[in-house]
């Protein structure tokens, strides 16, 4: 079973909402209550799959962030004065890609157990040169803003302000590229989840705290084009599920296909820029002197990696059931409960959890309602269309 229902968005963006459900029905409907029926299991099962997709983006979210503040309290990056502190930027870009061999072997099994994988097989051949234009570009902007995240990260105490502005590009360049269509509930979602994230992000164990400004400056702008190319790589997502992969493909095949690809791809990238920028040798340097010993670093970077792919995973499904600025809103949502859940592991003896940090928490959770509303008032206007038109 995959979620097949097409996206309310997109439904709505190509105005082909009188059509929808009754493409495959004949022309005399005497059951209407029979035929409503596949409909409405479609749409059950849809929204299913958004919320499976929505806690896969939750939990992969909470469990990076933790682990990556982990990571660099037991390195000793937490440190300002530690030379550390500005080093393995290609590690971590690396481990964000390198779990693609968990996804692949879900995506194998799907295939195994899918009954109609042999056609997909076939329809995906036919358009192999697109597939495989869409699986390199994907991959370098991966490849991308992880690396640009490390350093804007590591270097820049204001990353997280700067960070935020990828809802606005995310915004833009779906508006833009994908013509989605937004609404006051949709607008309304965008501005709570930006709130959301932007007062509870300055609460992590690698917040740079050093004044040199060229570190800060060359920090800031990796930040700033890591949000551009992050945002880019979530539509060309969106575009190559509308116009390049197979309509007979299954989705949950497709989610899994190109999450694999454009993560191996990446994995290949950064390990090339970890061997050639030499940072390879400071490896060894960190696996001896992990606070916590040299199993739990091993332990430390296998948890990381699998919950970035865990996160991705969600967000690329959500980018198939729904839209660009849905995942990315989502995304957003789960921060300031990643955030707080920071400040409880590691900082519970010297900070407290500021009243606003509730506010942001509920800020997120409305940001997540009011997008979930429009959703739903699309869903029930199409059907009350459809209904309407076979009458």
């Amino acid at each position: 079973m995959g979620f097949d229902t097409e996206s309310p968005d997109r439904i709505t963006q190509e105005g082909e909402e009188a059509n929808v459900g009754v493409e495959n029905q004949p022309k005399a409907a005497p059951n209407l209550t029979a035929l409503d029926q596949p409909q409405t299991i479609k749409t059950r099962n849809w929204w299913i799959w958004i919320f499976v997709s929505s806690g896969l983006v939750v939990t992969g979210r909470v469990f990076s962030t933790l682990l990556l503040n982990f990571y660099f309290v037991q390195t000793g990056r937490d440190v300002c004065d530690d030379p550390k502190q500005f080093k393995g930027t290609w590690l971590q870009s690396m481990v964000q890609n390198a779990a693609f061999p968990f996804t692949a072997f879900f995506a194998f099994l799907w295939r195994s157990l899918s009954s109609n994988h042999r056609e997909t097989i076939t329809s995906s051949a036919s358009s192999f040169g697109k597939l495989f234009l869409l699986y390199i570009s994907l991959g370098v902007l991966f490849a991308a803003y992880s690396q640009l995240y490390a350093i804007g990260r590591t270097h820049c105490i204001f990353f997280f302000w700067i960070f935020t502005t990828q809802l606005i590009f995310t915004s833009m360049f779906t508006a833009i590229i994908n013509k989605h269509k937004f609404n006051r509930w949709i607008i309304l979602s965008v501005i709570l989840s930006g709130v959301a994230t932007g007062i509870t992000s300055s609460e992590d164990a690698y917040n740079p705290c050093e004044g040199e400004g060229y570190k800060m400056s060359y920090g800031a702008w990796c930040g700033f084009f890591g949000t551009v190319a992050f945002s880019l790589s979530l539509c060309i997502m969106q575009l190559g599920f509308e116009k390049v992969i197979p309509k007979t493909e299954s989705k949950v095949s497709s989610v899994m296909l190109m999450q694999t690809y454009a993560s191996m791809i990446a994995t290949l990238i950064c390990l090339v820029g970890l061997f050639v920028s030499g940072e390879f040798r400071d490896i060894k340097e960190d696996f001896e002197t992990f606070k916590k010993g040299k199993p739990l670093y091993v332990l430390t970077l296998t948890g990381l990696s699998l919950a970035w792919q865990v996160m991705s995973i969600g967000l690329v499904g959500l980018v198939c059931l729904v839209s660009t600025l849905f995942s990315n809103v989502v995304s957003f949502c789960a921060t300031p409960l990643a955030n707080i859940l920071v400040v409880v592991a590691f900082r519970f003896m010297d900070d407290d959890i500021e009243w606003f940090k509730g506010g942001a928490l509920l800020a997120g959770i409305l940001g997540f309602a009011s997008y979930a509303y429009s959703l739903y008032k699309t869903v029930k206007k199409r059907a009350s269309q459809s209904e309407t038109l076979r009458v």
